[in-house]
């Protein structure tokens, strides 16, 4: 991250330089002509803040005005940049009018705006300006804390030039924490980057302020340590350049330092002279702080030369600009102003906190559920296929232990026909409910084998019984059945209930109808199954068949699947059995 140097705020210094007054006067007016036909866009934004730029020396309640222009418009659009830009030109007024709590405030809204923007001018910025409210407010240690952070990118990025105004900015810093030796050492440090920065040949503007800027600081470090005379001879090294580039907030300056200095050597003349000569720069009254530094000098220089009148003419002076800086409602705004960042800082670390707890919540329950769940599914999986194991076990079973028994003894009754005739009847009766129960046995192992799970087996199993049973009786079968049901399960249970169902269902209609066709058509809509079984045979009464035997096996299997069940007939008219349930 580069950032520089003429991108940052130090203390005293908000601006570069301002260019000769004609030219200047010439380019603000230009600007405000441009200004009407402008967009209500970043452009238009751009112009207000360069109005604003232009006007900070010579009118600095003009800059305040057009800077808080560009803001307004800046939020209306929801220009982040916009908006920290117009309170970068905000500040550089505010800080000429001496309107620090106002600054302050300004400041605390454009910090973060500064660090979003993710932009070196605009963190220097951010960071400079911070510095430069708690500087002017007299909290110098929260100050240097600002500026170091600027510091450390200059000398991590090792960019001399940067460096080299940023050691002299830092002097009236050290200056006020009364670490005299570090404001020297800074000064010298910065004095030493500068010449070694063979750009500062030039006659440019930016190499005059450069010059002057260390000369004017290195002239403050001496005076901190009592060397006069090294002192007053860079404060005059500074003065050509600042007249030079109109930099007339920074020659305010360079009269009082020369004046307390001149003062503490005694010669009070060249004191009064300098202090005075602030007074008549032009600048003085829209600068309260260079004002309020000359007159506490001919202040006290009056009071020492025992002139009472004048004394008190400078007092009074003082006094009102003291006030209108730090009268007690800004005293209190500020104080307002620190208490709001405390609290906000509090309740930012307060909701921090309860964000996190809340979150360790939300994740201990999710982690728990999750838990839960795949122990569930695990359990089910488990019991699944414990289900499937037992029912494969069973199916195995049947088949092999019971079924090989009864053809064993189908197979006994054949010899026993052939070697005793009389017994013939009654064995053939034997045999007969072998075949049965060897049938009923088949179906059973069908229902419980899991492989048969799948409604499509069924649908084939059926359809094969049907053809069978019906063929041997001449009887046409026409079956019919949806393709989405072949996709379907369906429960062990309703597979077996289906599948005999509709096995009494045939039996009967190949038995008692007398029929030269049945139809058979299953269905389903919004998981419910539907089978219809038509047959145009002799029909009969329902009400006698129903009140008999007849009808028990298909009420058993009806009642089990939990299903719609209902028989249509009219003799000589046919019979249809109707089934429908739901898939579980």
């Amino acid at each position: 991250m580069k950032i520089p140097v003429r991108y940052i705020f130090l203390p005293a210094i908000f601006l570069i330089f301002s260019f000769g007054t004609h030219a200047q006067n010439k380019y603000i007016d230009s600007l405000k002509k441009a200004l009407p036909t402008q967009k209500a866009d970043s452009n238009k934004v751009r112009t207000l803040i360069n109005i604003s730029e232009s006007y900070k020396f010579s009118a600095p309640d003009s800059a305040l005005v057009y800077g808080k222009r560009a803001l307004s418009l800046s939020e209306k659009l929801n220009l982040d940049a916009g908006i920290f830009w117009s309170i970068v030109a905000i500040n550089k007024a505010l800080y000429l009018l001496g309107n620090y709590a106002l600054e302050l405030d300004y400041a605390f809204k454009a910090y973060p705006l500064g660090i979003k923007l993710n932009d070196p001018q605009a963190f220097g910025w951010a960071n400079g300006m911070m510095g430069d409210c708690y500087f002017n407010l007299g909290e110098y240690g929260t100050a240097i804390s600002y500026y170091r952070k600027i510091l450390r990118v200059a000398e991590k990025e090792k960019r001399l030039n940067d460096l080299s105004s940023l050691y002299s900015a830092l002097v009236p810093v050290f200056i006020s924490l009364h670490q005299n030796d570090s404001a020297l050492i800074y000064a010298k440090k910065g004095y030493e980057l500068l010449k070694q920065n063979p750009s500062l040949n030039n006659r440019d503007d930016n190499s005059k302020y450069a010059k002057s800027f260390s000369f004017r600081f290195l002239g403050e470090a001496y005076a901190s340590k009592a060397e006069y005379d090294s002192a007053l001879f860079y404060y005059r090294l500074s003065l050509p350049f600042y007249e030079d580039i109109q930099m007339a907030t920074s020659k305010i300056d360079v009269y009082n330092g020369m004046a307390t200095v001149y003062k503490e050597k005694n010669k009070l003349d060249s004191a009064t002279w300098y202090a005075k000569k602030a007074l008549t720069e032009k600048m003085i009254k829209a600068y309260p702080i260079g004002l309020l530094k000359a007159a506490n000098t001919l202040t006290a220089i009056y009071e020492l030369q025992n002139k009472p009148d004048s004394t008190l003419k400078y007092l009074r002076i003082a006094f009102s600009v003291k006030d209108s800086l730090f009268n007690r409602g800004k005293t209190v705004a500020v104080q307002n102003i620190f208490l709001k960042e405390d609290e906000k800082k509090r309740a930012v670390r307060e909701a921090e906190t309860t964000l996190q707890n809340r979150y360790r919540t939300y994740l201990l329950v999710a982690l728990l559920l999750i838990s839960f769940i795949i122990a569930g599914v695990i359990i089910r999986n488990r019991r699944i296929k414990q289900l499937q194991n037992m029912r494969n076990s069973i199916a195995d079973d049947l088949h092999d232990d019971i079924g090989s028994t009864l053809s064993s003894i189908s197979i006994m009754s054949e010899l026993a026909k052939a070697k005793s005739p009389e017994a013939s009847s009654l064995l053939t009766s034997i045999e007969e409910s072998t075949g049965a129960i060897q049938e009923n046995m088949s179906d059973i192992v069908w229902a419980v084998n899991p492989k048969n799970d799948r409604f499509e087996n069924v649908l084939q199993r059926m359809n094969q019984f049907a053809s069978e049973i019906l063929d041997a009786k001449n009887i046409e079968l026409d079956f019919t059945s949806d393709a989405s049901l072949s996709a379907l399960k369906i429960t062990m249970g309703q597979r077996k209930n289906l599948y005999l169902f509709f096995k009494e269902a045939i039996n009967n209609a190949a038995k008692y109808s007398e029929a030269k066709k049945v139809s058979v058509s299953i269905s389903q809509r919004d998981r419910q199954v539907e089978m219809n079984i038509i047959d145009d045979g002799k029909g009969f009464d329902t009400a006698k068949i129903f009140g008999g035997n007849g009808m028990s096996t298909l009420k058993k299997r009806g009642a089990e699947l939990c299903a719609d069940f209902k028989i249509q007939s009219l003799l000589k008219e046919g019979t249809v059995v109707k089934l429908k349930f739901k898939i579980t």
